[in-house]
């Protein structure tokens, strides 16, 4: 297989955009933004096969990993492409290894080579994909407590609103980051700041990833901010999402306020994975998901 991999970046967004147009996967990592922004931390690359998108990983070992077929136009010509990663792992003399395959991809493998893959789920990977619904209303007992915090921010900060996120406040928006990582980065956690670093990255270049966002503002400030853009036709991905903590309810009212706000074009929300840490996982768990996305390796028995 003579295909040449690249690193997405900016330039080729609208060559991303038109394949993951076809996209029918809510995998966070399909957003084109997503795509383009963590390419150096994750060390992947991409190649177009046959109109079809194809991910390339390198681990610390040097093994590549593929994703599955993005953006076929048939579930046989998904098939097809799957059967080239197979003779392009052949061709490297590398047993086949695919990364971040979810159940219904593990389906279609297991259909067309059954016995043949066996997959390995990765919890931390998995991600947390809420109703639209449920995230704009907050209805019912076990989202009591989400009321009531969003109450207290209201009470305690009778100023405040909300924005989209536009070029007028951008600037803004980044200050906000900045002194977030600052309160909340200490020096040993690489990820955290490479992750603000992508926050500010992502603020300045929102027009151009497509990305949509929104502040919470105060008295004080902005005091709360999010970003994200579409997975699928009908699930939006919320890429980053920072608050001061010290602001009693700004998480949970920034989250609710995107929502009512932005994306009631979206059957789902997908707020991506909880990478193990516990308060994340606990927090993402308090709202109750509708769908858990596992997604794991792929091997051969």
């Amino acid at each position: 297989m003579n295909w040449i991999f690249q690193k997405p970046d900016m330039v080729d967004f609208e060559e991303l955009k038109q394949i993951l147009k076809k996209n029918q996967y809510r995998g966070c990592e399909l957003s084109v933004s997503n795509l383009i922004l963590w390419a150096d931390y994750y060390h992947m690359e991409y190649t177009i096969v046959e109109n079809t998108l194809i991910l390339r990983h390198t681990d610390e070992d040097g093994k590549y990993r593929l994703s599955y077929p993005i953006g076929a136009d048939t579930e046989e010509a998904e098939h097809v492409i799957f059967e080239m990663e197979l003779e392009y792992f052949k061709e490297l003399c590398q047993e086949p290894y695919f990364g971040l395959i979810d159940p219904v991809m593990y389906d279609r493998i297991n259909q067309w080579y059954p016995e043949r893959f066996s997959i390995q789920y990765e919890r931390d990977w998995a991600d947390y994909i809420y109703s639209r619904e449920k995230l704009t209303n907050l209805a019912g007992k076990k989202l009591h407590g989400k009321r009531n915090h969003i109450k207290r921010f209201q009470e305690q900060n009778p100023e405040w609103s909300y924005e989209t996120l536009t070029e007028k406040n951008v600037e803004e928006c980044v200050a906000m980051a900045k002194q977030w990582c600052k309160e909340n980065c200490s020096k040993s956690d690489e990820e955290k700041k490479e992750e603000n670093n992508l926050v500010i990255r992502a603020l300045r270049n929102f027009q151009k990833l497509s990305m949509k966002g929104g502040l919470l503002r105060t008295k004080e400030g902005v005091v709360a901010i999010t970003l994200g853009s579409p997975i699928t036709s009908d699930t939006f991905d919320v890429s980053f999402e920072k608050a001061f903590s010290e602001i009693e309810g700004a998480y949970p009212m920034i989250n609710q306020q995107f929502v009512m706000h932005e994306l009631q074009d979206y059957v789902y929300i997908n707020r991506e994975e909880d990478l193990g840490i516990e308060g994340l996982r606990k927090a993402k768990l308090s709202y109750h998901p509708e769908i858990l996305l596992e997604k794991g390796i792929v091997k051969e028995k």
